[in-house]
Order: structure tokens, then sequence, then C-alpha cells
């Protein structure tokens, strides 16, 4: 069994192949060509917490990963395991210590952005000035072309230094952050809700990724029901640990973003709606980094 350390992984990974292979897997799941089990996840006593997820999207390969992450001490950390999927043997283990994790995740809110937000969106607000955020903005500035960022975060110390090391205009409150922008990403821990639905402008397209564990949560209920269009990149499972679980009646009429990205369901029709999407992380993401890994990654 091949172990490939993190130098290997990131240079078969670019943002674009990423945006590419998550797109396709979002597209495999709607069609229901893949098998993707539900997550394994836990809180630890410790306040870090565990998950496990993974996927066969149908090549020769089927893959889980192992991410722990918000620990006191420590940091992000994980690993992807690879096994063939006509034998189930081991083939690879990717010890890319969670990086796979947060450019996949990243991908995923640059899929959104392109099937979701209003065309010519060029400004960026994220909310959360942690390791994600700084994935994040380069990955829609990759797949957007954004020229003005805006951060916050709960720490002035923390906002003020990703500033200036991601080219971002620092915002004191989340009202003057989220205030006239194209889109607004909420990459945050939080426990309450930050942002309000008359915060947002008519056109704004928010992606709330930081809730991925129950009890977690960015956007109130009136966001969620004064949106024009609701989408998940799982709405079972978003219903259940994501936004959606907070408020029932949203979860009824949210849509899966693989069902836009086909067109089973309608996306944007007018630069005037608001839109949120409402992104857990899948296992599929996960199954579609190894497969970008074990075959190459971009040429």
């Amino acid at each position: 069994m091949k172990v490939l350390d993190a130098d290997t992984v990131r240079s078969r990974v670019s943002l674009a192949a990423a945006r590419g292979a998550v797109h396709d897997a979002f597209c495999a799941l709607a069609d229901g060509d893949v098998v993707a089990p539900d997550e394994f996840a836990m809180h630890l006593a410790n306040g870090g917490e565990l998950h496990v997820k993974g996927a066969h999207l149908g090549g020769p390969y089927l893959a889980f990963k192992a991410a722990a992450g918000a620990f006191p001490e420590g940091g992000n950390s994980g690993f992807t395991a690879v096994l063939d999927a006509a034998t189930g043997a081991p083939a690879a283990i990717l010890d890319d210590g969670g990086w796979l994790t947060e450019i996949r995740t990243a991908a995923a809110s640059a899929v959104s952005a392109r099937a979701l937000a209003r065309p010519g969106s060029r400004t960026l607000t994220i909310l959360g000035g942690g390791f994600q955020a700084a994935f994040q903005v380069a990955a829609l500035r990759e797949a957007l072309g954004i020229e003005s960022v805006t951060v916050w975060s709960r720490s002035s110390e923390t906002r003020e230094r990703f500033a200036a090391e991601h080219d971002a205009v620092a915002a004191d409150t989340v009202v003057e952050a989220v205030r006239s922008t194209d889109i607004v990403i909420c990459c945050t821990p939080s426990r309450e809700p930050l942002v309000t639905f008359e915060m947002l402008s008519p056109g704004t397209h928010v992606i709330a990724m930081g809730s991925d564990l129950l009890g977690k949560r960015e956007l109130a209920d009136d966001v969620l029901l004064g949106a024009d269009l609701l989408v998940a990149d799982d709405v079972s499972i978003a219903g259940r640990v994501g936004e959606l679980a907070h408020l029932a009646e949203a979860a009824e009429r949210a849509v899966d973003l693989g069902d836009v990205l086909t067109g089973r369901s309608p996306g944007r029709t007018s630069d005037e709606q608001i839109s949120v999407s409402d992104h857990c992380g899948l296992g599929i993401q996960d199954a579609a980094m190894a497969q970008l890994v074990m075959t190459g990654g971009p040429s």
C-alpha cells in the first residue's frame, strides 16, 4: 500500500481541478450514480471534532477520510484511506494532514457560487478569519474573478491579520461586512445566528458552511424563511445537522445543489433574488479528491 505525503497530494490537486471534480460529484449524486453512506461524526470532550466521510463514485477506487479539527491544541489534521473498489484491498493512504478537506470544502462553495450567485458577482464577504476562510477566498477568486473581499471575525486581531494577508478589507461588524456585497460566506464555528435577513441586499448569495454538527448555527430563521432560493449540498443531511436542522419548514422547500446543477431544479431566475446554500460537507467530495490524487491530478 502506497503512502502519499502532503507535498505529493498538493501537487496533484489545483483549485480549478478540485472545483471540477466536486461539481461532477454533485451531479453524480443527483443522478443516483454513487454510493454515499452517512458520515460518522462526534464532539470530543476537549472541544475537538472528528468527522469520517466517504463514498464510491463508480471508478476503480472508493475512499473515506478522517478529519479532526477545532482542538484547543494541534489545529486541524486528517488523512484519506483509498481502497480498491473491486477487491476492497487498501490501495493508498493520502497523508495530507487535512489539506484535502480544506480544498474540497472551498471547492463546494465555488461550485455553489458559480451556479447560484448573480452573473457578474465580483464582491465577497467572508465571516471568519481562520484557515478555511483563506481557502474560501482563494477558491472564489479562482472561480469568479472576485475583485473585492471584506472580512469579519469576532477577534479584531484575526480580521486585521486576515485582511493584511489576503488583500481584503476588515469590517468591525457583521452588518458592515455584508452590506451591498454579492456573496457572503459564513465560515465560523458559531452556535448563535450571525446573519439576519435585514442585513442582506437584494441579489445576495449566502453560503453557510460552518454548521456541520448539530448545535452550530450562523443564519437566523428569517434568512431561511426570506430567501427566494434555498439550496443544500444534501437536504437530508442539512436537515439533520446543518442550518436547515433549525427550521423544518425551510428544509421542506430546500433543494439539493446537484439537482440545480443537473437542471432538475431551477436556480436563480432574477438578479434580485436572495439565495442561500447550506453546506455540511459530503463524503462524495472527499472521494472526488481522492480520485484526483490517485489518477495523477491536473495535467
